[in-house]
């Protein structure tokens, strides 16, 4: 499909034949994204709980775009492991949002998560490594939006929105938890243990 499309624009004169690979790229990203999103949000739907995903996603991503961390060698592994944390979140966020006891739990996990983001983002991966500049900017927006999500917590709490507090600390902590992943995965490849 997409060297049809990118024949046609081809042809109609769009885009340049030199520029073929650039524009495949492009389109093979956006069509995974597509992809991707189009099963996150099915498997929401499925698990009946579409709002605690639309607030676990928007919390993650912000955070993954700026913290880094794991990433799947190939995109099939990517796409399995993405469907997997957003079947096992959904999940979670469904059994554990009505939990008497998820404040003492949930404040436990959201600062260890803390701590692991400050202490180790931005992190980058196999696909992307940051030049000091551009690590120092990202950690700035980690910090920014670490804070940001973890007052936005502290206030649902306050007013009594658990079930819409625990996506955003869900989200904490699987981004401290893929952290954590390419910190180990890093260790091993260098041949330093764990």
């Amino acid at each position: 499909m997409t060297d049809r499309i990118i024949n046609q624009l081809i042809q109609m004169n769009m885009i340049d034949r030199e520029d073929e690979e650039i524009y495949r790229f492009g389109l093979e990203g956006l069509f995974l994204k597509l992809i991707h999103y189009t099963s996150y949000l099915l498997i929401a739907l499925f698990t009946h709980e579409l709002a605690g995903f639309l607030i676990f996603f928007a919390a993650f991503l912000v955070l993954r775009k700026s913290a880094g961390g794991y990433h799947a060698k190939t995109r099939g592994g990517c796409y399995i492991s993405s469907c997997l944390i957003v079947f096992c979140m959904v999940t979670c966020i469904k059994i554990i949002s009505d939990w008497n006891y998820i404040a003492p739990v949930g404040c436990t996990l959201l600062l260890l998560s803390d701590i692991c983001i400050f202490g180790f983002a931005p992190l980058g991966n196999r696909n992307r490594e940051y030049d000091a500049e551009e690590a120092l900017l990202f950690r700035k927006r980690v910090v920014e939006f670490l804070i940001l999500e973890n007052a936005l917590v502290v206030i649902l709490w306050l007013v009594g929105k658990v079930n819409y507090a625990v996506p955003i600390v869900m989200a904490v902590g699987v981004e401290a938890g893929l952290l954590l992943l390419e910190k180990i995965r890093t260790k091993k490849v260098s041949g330093n243990g764990i």
